[in-house]
């Protein structure tokens, strides 16, 4: 893991409401913004050692790893059912347009919302990276954002509990498996996951 106890901001945090002024708010509900993965995202920022600066932008950042979803028909990110093959590249631009819009504002958000579908395997999108090719602050995002995901409630499915998702995150299902995450924050997660059941049920 890299040291990243004297690491600090090179500039100030893009906070969410600066990100809604300067990009438009979520009319849509499309999950643009999402302040509980940035929550999840300290939880695991403390666990690395992180100090207390870079830690609040990291949570910052992470809140807008989703921001390209703006420029993306709901009617493909809120379809009930699966997406076909055109739709589903469309929804995959929303991390090339989030990065787009936010790297003249936060570097950190901007890498966050380009590299965070990238999986530890290299099967994510969109470059197919693998292991350390991946940013941490993509790899941290990716864990946080799934067990959001499984927790939370979508047109298409249900909210899955905390056990649920522990469950499928640390040993997989049909479409999530755990070579999907950096093994080094698969392990503190397995280790201290009621950590973030008390973040995402507060």
């Amino acid at each position: 893991m890299p040291d990243t106890s004297v690491t600090e901001p090179s500039i100030s945090c893009l906070e969410v409401p600066r990100a809604a002024a300067l990009f438009g708010e979520d009319v849509d509900g499309v999950g643009a913004y999402n302040l509980r993965v940035g929550d999840l995202v300290a939880v695991m920022c403390g666990l690395l050692g992180f100090g207390a600066r870079e830690t609040r932008h990291w949570r910052e950042a992470a809140a807008l790893h989703d921001l390209g979803k703006l420029w993306i028909p709901p009617a493909i990110l809120l379809k009930r059912g699966p997406l076909d093959q055109d739709e589903v590249a469309v929804m995959r631009d929303h991390a090339v347009l989030g990065h787009a819009r936010l790297g003249p504002h936060d570097h950190l958000a901007a890498e966050m919302a380009l590299y965070h579908h990238e999986n530890h395997d290299g099967s994510g999108y969109p470059f197919g990276l693998v292991g350390e090719w991946i940013p941490m602050s993509a790899r941290v995002v990716r864990l946080c954002d799934v067990y959001d995901a499984l927790r939370a409630a979508r047109p298409y499915k249900r909210a899955m509990s905390h056990e649920e998702a522990t469950g499928v995150i640390l040993f997989g299902d049909d479409r999530i498996q755990p070579r999907m995450f950096d093994p080094e924050l698969l392990r503190l997660f397995a280790l201290h996951h009621q950590r973030f059941a008390a973040c995402f049920d507060r």
